[in-house]
């Protein structure tokens, strides 16, 4: 590709030198035009393989937003700054508990929103993790109660839920709180958002 763009410019150097030539008979500046917009192309390509391709959540599509339930690394080790960890899993300690099936994973909550099939249990256990602040469960929340996964849909609260999944340092988080006050939430619900946001 540097090849390519090095034969470009020499081009260019070239039609430029025969163009000095030639000026007074004005029949060049066309060529030197359309070699100047192939080097700009190439360039232009060289920088878009070059340019490093991000791996964030998309807001439409849970399979980024959640690599860290099906593919966990070293980055899904880290915590945002100031938030804390997992909560823990409620014992199983009495008797009567051991009839009950356990609580479900939350890999197993993920699966389920990702199939719009998360149950009431589901959302409590999601609501019982935002509340600790767990930033994973707040933006699971703030999906389901933007797309009525689970529960009634409610935009104010999602707008809510991600504005505080961005406090938390979620990725991509601000992006969705943007993009759900833009276009989804009514005139009279960002009145009542920024009203909120002053206080």
């Amino acid at each position: 590709m540097l090849e390519l763009g090095l034969e470009i410019g020499r081009e260019i150097g070239e039609l430029g030198a025969a163009c000095e030539r030639q000026q007074r008979q004005r029949k060049c500046g066309a060529s030197v035009i359309l070699a100047s917009m192939r080097w700009r192309l190439a360039a232009m390509i060289f920088a878009v393989m070059l340019a490093p391709w991000g791996a964030g959540a998309q807001f439409y599509d849970l399979d980024g937003a959640y690599h860290c339930v099906t593919a966990p690394d070293q980055a899904c080790d880290k915590e945002a700054p100031g938030a804390p960890g997992r909560p823990a899993q409620a014992p199983q300690s009495s008797a009567k508990d051991k009839d009950e099936p356990p609580p479900p994973t939350f890999g197993e909550i993920i699966e389920r929103v990702k199939r719009r099939a998360a149950t009431e249990a589901d959302i409590r256990l999601l609501e019982q993790r935002a509340e600790a602040k767990d930033p994973r469960g707040i933006e699971v929340l703030a999906w389901c109660k933007l797309n009525g996964i689970g529960t009634a849909a409610d935009v104010v609260a999602a707008y809510r839920l991600y504005r505080a999944a961005a406090a938390l340092g979620v990725a991509n988080a601000k992006t969705n709180e943007t993009a759900i006050y833009e276009s989804r939430l009514t005139s009279a619900q960002r009145q009542q958002v920024l009203k909120e946001n002053a206080r």
